[in-house]
């Protein structure tokens, strides 16, 4: 669990929050592990006085965000997944938003992510070919939310580097968005992106938050 300040995109409250069964008979729930969670975040909740949960605006029902997915179905996800989210109508007048992948620097030279294949013999393919130089490159993406009339209003985000945490990408998609108007304050909208790479037993996929305020 993160904790994230809306107006800085940066972690708050220390170190994320994380519950791991590490016995060899991994009894823990996902509901247990999501309960000790909750327990560990309520002083920092209490703390930031955060109070107001916020509304799902948008999601993509094949990513099963809440839900536990095997290691076999990582690779279909990943292919599935989609790459734009078309939000509610509601006070941030964005009707779209669009993740692009871009190169980025990084910490760990991931040329080689780049022709990891996706199931089998399939090669990943990308919508739009990315150009430039691959050597000592990771796979970034770029966040653009587009207005009601289609057009670009506001980056959201754009990967300068991408962090040795990634693990080498081989893709990103959007998963969920959700939007919070507190009293008396600017919008705010919460991004959950994928990020997908090759893991040490198969693909794996983890979830990316980007905050903000859209105008």
């Amino acid at each position: 669990m993160d904790i994230i300040d809306t107006r800085t995109d940066q972690l708050v409250g220390g170190k994320p929050i994380l519950v791991v069964d590490e016995t060899e008979e991994a009894t823990l729930t996902l509901e247990q592990a999501r309960a000790q969670a909750a327990a560990q975040a309520a002083p920092i909740l209490a703390q930031y006085a955060i109070t107001s949960p916020a509304e799902q605006a948008a999601s993509d029902k094949f990513t099963f965000p809440g839900e536990m997915v095997a290691y076999n179905d990582i690779s279909h996800l990943e292919q599935v997944s989609q790459k734009w989210l078309a939000p509610l109508h509601g006070e941030t007048g964005i009707s779209t938003i669009q993740l692009d992948e871009i190169l980025a620097a990084s910490t760990s030279d991931c040329s080689a992510s780049f022709d990891v294949t996706r199931q089998g013999d399939q090669l990943l393919q990308e919508e739009k070919p990315l150009q430039g130089e691959k050597a000592g490159k990771a796979l970034g993406f770029r966040l653009t939310l587009q207005g009601q009339d289609g057009k670009p209003f506001k980056i959201l985000h754009e990967d300068k580097t991408v962090p040795g945490s990634r693990h080498c990408p081989t893709s990103y998609s959007l998963s969920e968005s959700y939007e919070l108007t507190p009293a008396g304050k600017p919008a705010v909208i919460v991004v959950l992106v994928q990020r997908f790479s090759q893991g040490f037993e198969g693909r794996d996929r983890r979830f990316l938050a980007v905050a903000g305020q859209p105008r």
